[in-house]
């Protein structure tokens, strides 16, 4: 009964209002942006989005795998960057303005590209036996709701309430961080006792695929200034968990939903255990 109303109930409600938190950090000069620094945004956005959903399954099938484990780092993979990489940024003394437009863009492209990736991925490598499948109108629908209606709200709460919303905007991101957790830990603790025996695996799932993330970030970044290049290694290790609960809620049954949670709450632990002094070594070096 408790999963069913977590699963049924507060994600969907937790979810739209995470999504409404990150419309209200979009803003039109964030769009204008990505003409001054176009091979920034480019790559950033375009290695996310492109390049790191086969790098992950290169990974999974390196290091063997299962079939739900490699399907959970994909869905992980597809989602755009989370918006606590704009946090990131700026304590890594990092352009932060440059985060927020990748974040951005990033956001609004994955719309297309989610959909693309799920409809091509299945024919070259077999996903989760328990993997429900969903027409891809059934898709775009669940990402238009679940995305492009509450951004569309919180932009404009910004654009009519821009101070009231500037003040708040540190208190909505940690918002938004404990909405992610409150729901995945719900989500996670109805299977326990099956996240107990994956725990090992799930930790070294979201590790290799922080660090790999972070190399490839690395690599996309070479030849830009000093300030912009941890930009790229953050935004690409830095995943939107709210977006990959979206689909592992239309994609997964109820109990593999429980551990996919579970699997997103070890990313996301491990994301900030390595992120957080990230971007310290990165400030010690970067002028003040």
């Amino acid at each position: 009964m408790m999963r069913e109303l977590v699963i049924d109930y507060g994600v969907p409600v937790s979810i739209f209002a995470l999504m409404m938190i990150v419309g209200t950090e979009l803003r039109l000069d964030d769009l204008k942006r990505a003409a001054l620094q176009p091979r920034a945004v480019l790559t950033g956005v375009g290695g996310q989005l492109v390049v790191l959903p086969p790098l992950v399954l290169l990974i999974a099938a390196t290091v063997g795998l299962g079939p739900f484990m490699a399907t959970a780092l994909l869905l992980l993979a597809l989602c755009p960057g989370g918006a606590i990489s704009n946090t990131y940024s700026y304590l890594a003394r990092c352009n932060v303005s440059l985060a927020a437009t990748i974040t951005a863009i990033g956001t609004l492209c994955s719309i297309v590209s989610i959909p693309v990736w799920l409809a091509i991925v299945p024919r070259w490598i077999p996903l989760s036996p328990t993997l429900v499948e969903v027409p891809t109108s059934t898709i775009l629908a669940q990402l238009g709701f679940f995305m492009v209606l509450p951004m569309a709200l919180g932009s404009g709460f910004r654009w009519y309430w821009p101070d009231r919303v500037q003040r708040s905007a540190n208190g909505q991101r940690w918002a938004s961080l404990a909405i992610v957790l409150l729901i995945l830990t719900a989500a996670a603790w109805s299977v326990r006792a099956d996240l107990y025996a994956l725990a090992g695996v799930i930790a070294l799932s979201a590790t290799l695929f922080v660090l790999a993330a972070m190399l490839l970030g690395r690599f996309l970044a070479y030849g830009l200034p000093p300030k912009d290049a941890p930009v790229l290694v953050i935004e690409s290790a830095v995943r939107n968990v709210g977006i990959a609960t979206i689909l592992g809620r239309m994609l997964f049954n109820a109990e593999d939903f429980g551990t996919f949670a579970g699997f997103l709450t070890g990313y996301f632990i491990i994301e900030i255990l390595i992120m957080l002094p990230y971007a310290q070594i990165i400030r010690s070096r970067l002028p003040a």
